[in-house]
């Protein structure tokens, strides 16, 4: 039986041609079968009702639907082939796929006709900064190559993009992206909203997000209060997530950057040029919109917070911290102290209490940076020391440095 599309050509051709046995060439289909299709249809153009074979699987068409509706979708037909087994069915897997797909896209067109009502976001000017991270692949570093990331935000009223890229994801890359987020549009907006990884939310309590001590601490700084989004649910952060897919596909190259540097000011280019240009909603420029959002900023702080400078470690007893698995020296006196450690694709920075104390070359995993004037003594020889007990011993080293080395 042919499908009403196939009948529709089918018609068309033999209007055009005149000749069954032509369409039929055409077609690939006997004569006969073009002839029939064109009489069934008649004067007034009725095409023949498709008559739909039946399926071996008709039969379990029930289960095979409240399986699809209690995993949303999600079931496999390797899993659910074991369920229809035991029910008695005794077709292949291959003919239960083809029914399993045909319902899981009936279902997905009924939970679109039926459940979330989508509606656009309209935000007030100085109200919504929306953030999220996005991977920009690798970079090299002396330590080997480190996954590449950028923190991404994008202003809800102008549209105004920033980013800045980081070589890590965790809560002081955050703070320093953020931070620097906020400088770029010259203020801080009445709500930051972020995305849910654990550097975001501790826990949840009946659907109620508890936030990262740190991310209260920072919001508190900066004076915004932190939203977050529902958990799996891109769509209510959708401007950013059209901006981290913008950014992939416009900003990043095939062969990824050659070091953080260069990403980073290729990104301040980039954000300067898409912001200058007219955005496909709104039809003006970003920057010809973020002026009046300024007015409605609050100042930023004068100096940023200690979270903002980089990611806290404790000194050891060694008179070290450890990162990305290698071993770095700090000033003696900073043992048992909280340091602030901000490590780019070439060099590491040690501060405390906002100072400077240690600058070492970013190194591979399992090696060790020490510098001779964090110690207060010589560095270790190996070689134990001489330790005269007697008069004849005493005088006998007094003869010198052969006596020594003898």
């Amino acid at each position: 039986m042919k499908s009403g599309r196939a009948q529709v050509d089918m018609i068309a051709l033999y209007e055009e041609l005149g000749s069954y046995r032509a369409v039929g060439a055409i077609l690939g289909c006997d004569h006969k079968t073009v002839k029939r299709y064109v009489e069934l249809a008649g004067e007034q153009g009725q095409l023949a009702p498709v008559r739909r074979r039946a399926r071996i699987t008709d039969s379990f068409a029930a289960l095979i639907r409240a399986r699809t509706e209690a995993t949303k979708g999600k079931i496999t037909a390797r899993r659910l082939h074991r369920t229809l087994r035991a029910a008695g069915y005794e077709g292949s897997e291959r003919s239960l796929r083809r029914a399993l797909a045909a319902e899981k896209d009936a279902y997905r067109r009924r939970v679109a006709a039926e459940g979330r009502v989508y509606r656009p976001w309209v935000s007030a000017p100085g109200e919504w900064l929306i953030c999220d991270w996005g991977s920009a692949g690798k970079v090299p570093t002396p330590a080997g190559p480190r996954p590449l990331s950028f923190f991404c935000s994008v202003l809800g009223y102008s549209r105004a993009r920033q980013l800045t890229f980081s070589c890590s994801e965790r809560f002081g890359a955050l703070a320093i992206g953020l931070a620097s987020n906020l400088e770029q549009i010259g203020g801080v907006p009445a709500k930051v909203l972020f995305d849910n990884p654990r550097t975001i939310t501790a826990s949840d309590v009946a659907g109620a997000h508890v936030l990262n001590p740190d991310l209260v601490r920072l919001a508190s700084h900066y004076r915004f209060s932190p939203q977050t989004a529902a958990y799996y649910d891109p769509e209510s952060k959708g401007k950013v997530e059209a901006s981290v897919r913008f950014t992939k596909s416009d900003l990043i190259p095939v062969d990824g950057f050659g070091s953080l540097d260069e990403a980073n000011e290729a990104g301040r280019r980039w954000c300067e040029r898409v912001n200058s240009e007219p955005h496909s909603e709104t039809r003006r420029a970003p920057d010809e919109l973020i002026g009046a959002e300024r007015e409605l900023f609050r100042p930023l702080p004068p100096e940023r917070p200690a979270i903002a400078c980089g990611e806290e470690r404790k000194v050891d007893k060694l008179a070290t911290i450890r990162f990305a698995s290698a071993r770095y020296s700090v000033p003696h006196r900073l043992v048992g102290e909280a340091v602030e450690v901000m490590a780019s694709d070439r060099e590491l920075t040690v501060t405390h209490a906002g100072v400077p104390v240690a600058h070492h070359a970013l190194l591979a995993p399992g090696e060790a940076s020490i510098e001779d004037e964090h110690y207060p003594t010589p560095a270790p020889t190996g070689v134990r020391a001489l330790r005269p007990r007697t008069e004849a011993e005493r005088a006998f080293l007094a003869l010198g440095d052969e006596a020594h080395s003898y």
